[in-house]
């Protein structure tokens, strides 16, 4: 007998940080409790890797989906929004992951995790750099110098749909501890998305730093689509008392 994939669920984890998604089952084989089984696996996988936040996005309007991971034990948090600015040449001069020697690419990672750290303890967003990097999906981009960054941002330009023409750089995880250095990452983020050949830079903010979500207003963001953040009950996401952590949990 041919065998095919009936449902699969992608499971995500980045140090302790966990997440589920996307989770898809044949329409034929929907309503036998597929999705359900699919989803307590992936909890139980994050759980057994030691992860203690364990979190997925669902549009908004789907009230469906909403009920459905609500009864596995995920309660709704705030929206992740996208945000685009223009692709536009500035002053800063971006350091990238894929222009660094191998040398400085060992030095840099174990910065790249303390910095994240000390942010949020046990999150760690160095394998996705180095799978971005050797995917050629995008690029790494970094505030600082590759011996003290002071904030990076994992950003990809491959487009989302094979085929599709690649028309922005989007921001994956980006990790700033001082507030005040945004409006210098959104500078190079941008001249970053020009010098990649792309239209724009696409944000997806989670609404606790609605300070930052100011800012992008205020330098004539576009507001592009909604995400609803959830996360499972007893290992919620955490958002440090100081600086920046963005987080994808779309793809």
């Amino acid at each position: 007998a041919q065998r095919q994939i009936i449902a699969f669920n992608m499971v995500h984890r980045s140090g302790t940080e966990g997440w589920m998604g996307p989770l898809c089952v044949r329409p034929a084989y929907q309503g036998a409790g597929l999705g359900r089984r699919i989803v307590q696996e992936g909890i139980r996988w994050l759980q057994a890797q030691g992860a203690t936040v364990i979190g997925l996005e669902t549009m908004p309007r789907t009230v469906d989906n909403i009920g459905f991971y609500s009864r596995l034990g995920f309660v709704p948090g705030p929206l992740t929004i996208t945000l685009t600015l223009d692709a536009a040449l500035t002053d800063e001069q971006p350091v990238l992951y894929s222009r660094l020697s191998g040398l400085e690419r060992d030095q840099l990672l174990p910065a790249c995790r303390a910095l994240t750290s000390a942010l949020l303890p046990g999150t760690d967003y160095t394998r996705e750099i180095e799978l971005t990097h050797a995917l050629t999906l995008g690029d790494t981009v970094v505030l600082g110098t590759v011996a003290r960054p002071i904030g990076y941002a994992v950003c990809h330009t491959a487009s989302l749909v094979e085929g599709r023409s690649r028309d922005e750089l989007r921001v994956l995880k980006l990790v700033v501890p001082d507030r005040a250095e945004m409006p210098r990452m959104l500078d190079t983020l941008c001249t970053v998305a020009r010098e990649s050949g792309v239209s724009r830079l696409a944000v997806r903010l989670q609404m606790e730093y609605g300070d930052v979500y100011r800012l992008l207003i205020a330098r004539g963001a576009q507001v592009r689509w909604t995400d609803l953040r959830m996360s499972l009950t007893g290992y919620e996401e955490r958002v440090p008392p100081l600086g920046v952590v963005l987080s994808n949990w779309e793809i």
